[in-house]
């Protein structure tokens, strides 16, 4: 997308007077922050975990990546300009983001009368700036400028049984329920603000380890033909070289492909303006969730878009392409009370300490205290721990603790809370309770679970 409400004005002279145009440049745009979730979940907890969510599961929290000359990320968009050599010009630049995603209270099933396609469900919002002043006199800073913006979802199929009547509880009887097919099994549904919808579909997840191969430009394409273009691609297979260099690999990778290829049941919607002037003519895109030898994780992408404009009166088409690396800054979990050492899947890393704290949800280690009443990450303050087979002593019984690596438990409560100075590995968290049930049921009666925030 590009913004052409601002950002169009600023970098095309002749729609402006001198006067407003040495206002500009002496604007620059406010340093977006990119930390602070776009999406939040409401206080019910979602729906999560791999068997709802597929490789989905994964992308849960916030994303950003590296600003300024540091940026990861790189764009190719080319745009009809009727007075150009060629009908045609690009703007190409190097870009950083934030994507949130977060999962809803619940799945949305489709159903077919004796069975049910289950969707799991992955709000999104992205925001895209550019990375630098690239604007070639320099006249114009538009450095930090919001040059895309889109909202959508992804979905996660599975098939199961259909429920009898509106509510249950029982099920339609069907002894041949048929299997998700693997090659739609993965939705991306997205919503661009210049009037354009697209639905994605593919399928199955690829695995592999080391890097991954990424899906290079086509130089037969407009406007790839021009060999001084940059290859988007290119940044990422940058991006692994420089971790490379530091000693840092590619352990394993999962990736998922979707398109909008309409014989999968993928489609395409432009209003008439666009679909005149600038049509979204088909869109394909590859997700990668990296799993690197620090035991940190990476996610890195490539979207290719085709647009169709009007050349001399003839219709010509053109490769769209951008590409990005990204860290996770912000994520949450579901603790489950009746389990152990939950593994949150984030490794503390040297000199990095993560914050913790308490979102939403109630539990208790054991209903017959606080009069059968659920608590929240604080615990029951009725009850002091003083017995050695809890992880930890001298807390509520109840609370929510955590554990790095094998180090020493400890508390974190409602917080927010920072793990322990100088601890490295693993993030583990679990309710304050006889794990082992060496003094009575353990976690078998427990009730509840909390939705705990991490911020890396």
């Amino acid at each position: 997308m590009e913004n052409s409400i601002d950002l169009e004005q600023k970098t095309c002279p002749y729609q402006a007077q001198n006067a407003l145009q040495a206002q500009q440049a002496s604007t620059v745009a406010l340093i977006p922050d990119i930390t602070t979730p776009l999406v939040s979940t409401t206080n019910q907890p979602p729906v999560v975990g791999p068997i709802n969510l597929g490789l989905l599961n994964n992308l849960i929290g916030t994303w950003n990546s590296p600003t300024g000359d540091a940026a990861t990320g790189y764009n190719v968009m080319p745009l009809p300009q009727t007075d150009a050599p060629n009908g045609y010009i690009t703007k190409n630049f190097p870009y950083f983001e934030e994507i949130t995603f977060t999962p809803i209270a619940g799945g949305a099933p489709n159903r077919a009368g004796n069975f049910t396609q289950t969707s799991g469900v992955l709000f999104y919002e992205q925001r895209v700036y550019i990375a630098n002043n690239a604007q070639p006199t320099g006249s114009q800073p538009i450095e930090n400028t919001l040059i895309h913006a889109e909202n959508g979802t992804w979905l996660y199929h599975f098939i199961r049984q259909q429920m009898e009547g509106p509510y249950g509880p029982g099920n339609v009887q069907n002894p041949s329920i048929p299997a998700q097919d693997p090659k739609v099994q993965y939705n991306k549904q997205i919503s661009v603000p210049h009037g354009v919808s697209v639905l994605m579909v593919g399928g199955p997840v690829v695995t592999g380890t080391g890097n991954p191969t990424f899906p290079t430009a086509n130089r037969t394409q407009l406007p790839f033909t021009d060999p001084n273009i940059i290859d988007p691609s290119t940044y990422l297979t940058n991006q692994l070289k420089s971790l490379n260099d530091k000693g840092i690999t590619v352990v394993s990778y999962s990736s998922i492909n979707v398109s909008s290829n309409e014989i999968l049941g993928g489609g395409i919607n432009n209003i008439h303006f666009e679909a005149s002037f600038g049509k979204v003519v088909s869109m394909d895109t590859t997700w990668y969730i990296e799993t690197l030898s620090n035991g940190t994780v990476q996610l890195q992408y490539i979207q290719n878009i085709i647009l169709q404009f009007e050349i001399n009166g003839y219709p010509k088409q053109f490769s769209h392409i951008d590409a990005n690396t990204l860290q996770l800054v912000e994520t949450y979990v579901q603790v489950d009370a009746k389990l152990p050492w939950q593994n949150t899947g984030i490794t503390v890393q040297p000199g990095k300490p993560i914050s913790i704290n308490y979102d939403s949800g109630l539990w208790t280690a054991d209903p017959a205290t606080n009069n059968g009443n659920l608590y929240d990450a604080n615990g029951y303050s009725g009850y002091k721990i003083d017995l050695p087979f809890y992880p930890l002593q001298g807390v509520n019984m109840g609370s929510l603790i955590g554990q790095v690596g094998t180090n020493p438990p400890f508390l974190i409560g409602n917080g927010p809370v920072t793990t322990p100075a100088g601890q490295t590995g693993l993030l583990s968290l679990c309710i304050d309770d006889d794990l082992n049930a060496k003094g009575g049921a353990g976690l078998a009666d427990n009730v509840g679970s909390l939705q705990v925030r991490i911020k890396v």
